[in-house]
C-alpha cells in the first residue's frame, strides 16, 4: 500500500464511529460509500485495525477552516475495521479544493506558473498493533487536476475506482437513495516488531492549521 504526503488539516481527537456511519454532516454532496478490508501482506485480515478518515466538505473546505460555519468534525470519522479486517462507511464524493496560496506557497506557485488546486481525493491513516503505518490518500479518477495536484501528491497506485450506482434497491441496503458512488479500497499492512502505535503516531503530527 504506497505512503503518501500526510496532507493538510489533519485533527487529534476525531469522533469514533461504527462502521456505517456518515461522516457527512452538513448533507451537501453527492452521497459515497466507501468500503473494502485491511489485510497484511499474507492476505489475512487485521482485526481492528483503525482507520482514521477525512476529507473536504462539497464545497472545498475542511471543517477547522469553516468553524461555526461547517458541523465540528464534519468529513471525519476513527473506525474500526470488525473480525474479517473489514470496514466501510459513508460519505459524499470528494472534490477537488485550492490550498492556501496567500503567502510564500502562493508566491512560489506564482513564479512556476502552477495553480493553487489539489486533486479530489480521501485521506486515510491506518494503523494496527504490530504493523507499519500506512498514510495514504486515494484518488477519483476523473479528477481534472489529476496530472497537476499542487503538491504532487498523486500516484497511479492511489487511484481508485469510483463507481456511480443507480440501483435503487442496493442504495436501500445502505440507507440511501440512488444514484450514489460506490468506492472498494483495500489496505495492505506491513508487519513490523518496531512498528509506532496509532496513539504514538497521532502524538508526533502535526494537528490543524488555523
Amino acid at each position: 500500500m504506497p505512503n503518501t504526503i500526510l496532507g493538510p488539516f489533519f485533527v487529534r481527537g476525531a469522533p469514533a464511529y461504527p462502521l456505517g456511519a456518515n461522516i457527512c454532516l452538513d448533507g451537501k454532496g453527492e452521497p459515497l460509500v466507501v468500503r473494502g478490508r485491511v489485510v497484511d501482506t499474507e492476505g489475512k485480515p487485521v482485526a481492528a485495525a483503525a482507520i482514521d478518515a477525512w476529507q473536504t466538505n462539497d464545497d472545498g473546505f475542511y471543517d477547522v477552516q469553516q468553524r461555526g460555519i461547517q458541523p465540528a468534525h464534519n468529513m471525519r470519522a476513527l473506525f474500526t475495521a470488525d473480525a474479517d479486517g473489514r470496514y466501510w462507511f459513508k460519505s459524499v464524493k470528494p472534490r477537488h479544493y485550492p490550498i492556501p496560496a496567500d503567502g510564500p506557497v502562493g508566491q512560489l506557485l506564482e513564479r512556476l506558473g502552477g495553480h493553487p488546486n489539489r486533486a479530489a481525493h480521501l485521506h486515510f491513516i491506518v494503523t494496527a498493533p504490530n504493523y507499519e503505518p500506512v498514510i495514504t490518500h486515494i484518488f477519483t479518477p476523473d479528477c481534472p487536476y489529476l496530472k497537476e495536484d499542487a503538491v504532487f501528491g498523486v500516484k497511479r497506485e492511489l487511484i481508485a475506482d469510483f463507481q456511480r450506482v443507480d440501483d435503487s434497491e442496493e442504495a436501500k441496503r445502505f440507507g440511501l437513495s440512488a444514484p450514489f458512488w460506490l468506492v472498494e479500497w483495500n489496505f495492505t499492512l506491513v508487519p513490523s516488531e518496531h512498528a509506532i502505535s496509532r496513539d504514538d503516531l497521532i502524538g508526533v503530527l502535526r494537528p490543524a492549521d488555523g
